[in-house]
């Protein structure tokens, strides 16, 4: 009784102070701005003031049992640019800085929290929940895609060659997940066992496989909308070393880490931020001088190097544990600002635009995940809670998703435009519903609260 009295009186009191907020965040976006100064003040203000938000929304939906990245999500949909207004669509494009230093942040992280000791046993059972799900999703949403493409009206003008190229590479995006999702989730609910460690691994490896997957569908698409008939594989090629020296990089990168560690243990988590934001830039400044000096295309990916510095940070030397405990003493509020941004980002307009469709894939992706996850959870004899559990564990898409889809929208302006916009709807839903179905699948198995 007394419990529950206090989490009423905890969820009138947080009410209370956001709709104070929400009054005072309206006045202050009345104030008229002039001097580029008062803007760049405006920003930050705006910026701390969607992140106090975020943290005040998170525990409201705390009380009704619901992840904190939910809160952070609908935080910065209520600020975002279709709902409130406070943050406009300019200010949010500015903010991407943000989203560079959280994104490599949360790499460090998911390669610090995937442990080859915990997972040595599970290797077939994850490979075989990669392989499956992403077969029968690609399938399954390819051919949903081209059966019920003369339905609507913004893909049935196209001629078979494009209708399955469109097809076949949003089925490809659909494989993607969101290890960063995974991670805010994971540290919220303090999991910790065989199955967060399965899940982990699983999200992960296929963030990395599937930038593999995507070029190979483009490089098909390519050869497809010109009906050549010869298959050109420089671009694979290229990909493949630039991921191997990205993962080579991270290696580096974490031998350097942990020496740090162990000889200077003061000013750590300053040491981590700094590192997270200047693998982003520098990463940029490497492609550029190569390409400028030498004219060698070599785009180093930030995420693959910092997932490849945490994994051996963890993993090859003595500080490991320390290294993910000081990660997680300052998750709070990089997540905050990343998922409020991430929802301020969220493009109702084309969900507006193609709700139905993206509906269907939704269902039809979802479907397709329980398929192969519970296949490959019965072929390596997985517990059965863990079959009927994993697929919730899978839904979330984020940047990853959204990066493809606009290298699709580059290389394909016909019907690039089209499938952004698909692209988009979907991962507006999915990421709303995954982080909920995250946690529902994390207490049901019993390993919440662990750590």
């Amino acid at each position: 009784m007394t419990s529950g009295h206090s989490n009423r009186d905890n969820l009138i009191s947080y009410m209370m102070i956001l709709v104070l907020m929400g009054l005072f965040g309206l006045w202050m976006k009345g104030i008229h701005i002039e001097s580029g100064r008062q803007q760049a003040g405006m920003i930050i203000f705006s910026l701390g003031f969607v992140m106090l938000s975020a943290y005040v929304i998170a525990q409201i939906v705390k009380t009704i049992k619901l992840p904190l990245i939910t809160g952070y999500i609908f935080a910065g949909i209520l600020a975002g640019p279709y709902v409130t207004g406070f943050l406009s669509m300019e200010m949010v494009d500015r903010l991407s800085l943000i989203n560079d230093l959280a994104l490599s942040f949360i790499a460090l992280t998911a390669g610090g929290a995937l442990k080859l000791s915990s997972i040595s046993g599970q290797v077939k059972s994850i490979m075989l929940n990669i392989a499956l799900m992403a077969v029968i999703v690609l399938g399954a949403v390819m051919l949903l895609i081209i059966h019920i493409s003369p339905y609507f009206n913004f893909i049935s003008g196209f001629n078979p060659v494009s209708l399955f190229i469109f097809a076949m590479l949003i089925g490809v995006i659909c494989i993607a997940r969101s290890p960063s999702s995974a991670i805010a989730v994971i540290n919220e609910c303090k999991a910790k066992g065989p199955f967060t460690g399965m899940v982990l691994a699983v999200t992960i490896v296929t963030d990395v496989l599937i930038i593999i997957i995507f070029t190979m569908a483009l490089a098909a698409a390519k050869i497809l909308m010109s009906g050549e008939g010869a298959i050109h594989i420089t671009e694979i090629s290229g990909l493949l070393v630039e991921i191997t020296v990205s993962l080579l990089a991270g290696a580096l990168l974490g031998w350097a880490i942990s020496a740090y560690i162990d000889r200077i243990r003061h000013d750590f988590l300053l040491f981590l931020l700094f590192i997270a934001f200047g693998v982003a830039r520098l990463s940029l400044w490497t492609s550029h001088i190569m390409e400028v000096q030498y004219d060698i295309s070599l785009h180093l990916e930030p995420l693959l190097i910092c997932m490849s510095a945490g994994f051996f940070v963890q993993n090859f030397s003595r500080s490991g544990s320390y290294f993910l405990e000081s990660l997680e003493r300052m998750s709070l509020p990089i997540y905050a600002l990343f998922f409020s941004i991430a929802g301020a980002s969220l493009n109702f307009n084309s969900l507006m635009l193609c709700w139905p469709l993206a509906v269907c894939i939704v269902i039809l992706r979802m479907a397709g995940i329980f398929g192969g996850s519970w296949l490959a959870g019965t072929i390596s004899h997985d517990p059965a809670v863990f079959n009927r559990n994993a697929w919730m564990t899978y839904i979330t898409q984020a940047g990853v998703s959204i990066g493809l889809a606009q290298i699709v929208a580059k290389q394909f302006p016909e019907i690039g435009m089209h499938l952004n916009t698909v692209v988009l709807a979907i991962i507006a839903i999915n990421q709303i519903i995954g982080p909920v179905t995250f946690k529902i699948a994390l207490h049901r198995v019993g390993e919440t609260g662990r750590r």
